[in-house]
């Protein structure tokens, strides 16, 4: 079975869309006393994705100065920040940080979200301690470009010009 970084090689050149399915654990709210701590996973299948090697530019803040320019913004005082963690290789999507390897995409899509406690799909509000996210700023930009970086042993299967890989 082919690796993540041999099938995007293998089939990426310069930006393209792809298809993920990841499983990742929920840090859950309430440390110790909440007994679902551990316990609790959410599965993703489906989220669509663009990955891009950043050969010659950098296709994030390429976009992101698109979608300020077509919303009448300036464009020219976005400021590209360095990455707060990891080094991303030259040339590829992926990202390393301490020890570990991470793909970093533009996420365009959410596919169908399950929460598993003890890998058994449960409704959402049956977990207790959900951490809640809020949204970043991004420079003014009303329709924001997110970058979103897997940890490459969260995700289950990729989907690259129709064909499907199962890892």
């Amino acid at each position: 079975m082919p690796t993540i970084r041999e099938i995007l090689t293998d089939k990426v050149n310069g930006g393209t869309f792809i298809s993920l399915d990841t499983e990742t654990e929920v840090k859950l709210t309430g440390g110790k006393k909440n007994p679902l701590q551990g316990r609790v996973s959410k599965r993703v299948v489906g989220s669509n994705v663009m990955i891009f090697q950043n050969k010659n530019s950098n296709a994030y803040k390429n976009m992101v100065e698109r979608r300020l320019e077509r919303e009448g913004k300036n464009a020219s005082d976005f400021q590209l920040s360095p990455r707060t963690w990891g080094v991303r290789e030259v040339g590829t999507p992926f990202v390393s940080h301490k020890g570990n390897e991470y793909l970093e995409v533009i996420f365009l899509k959410a596919g169908q979200v399950q929460y598993l406690v003890d890998r058994k799909v449960v409704p959402k509000d049956q977990i207790v301690g959900l951490p809640v996210v809020q949204e970043a700023e991004q420079g003014g930009l009303d329709n924001k470009v997110i970058i979103r970086t897997y940890a490459v042993e969260n995700i289950r299967a990729i989907t690259v010009d129709q064909d499907t890989f199962i890892l």
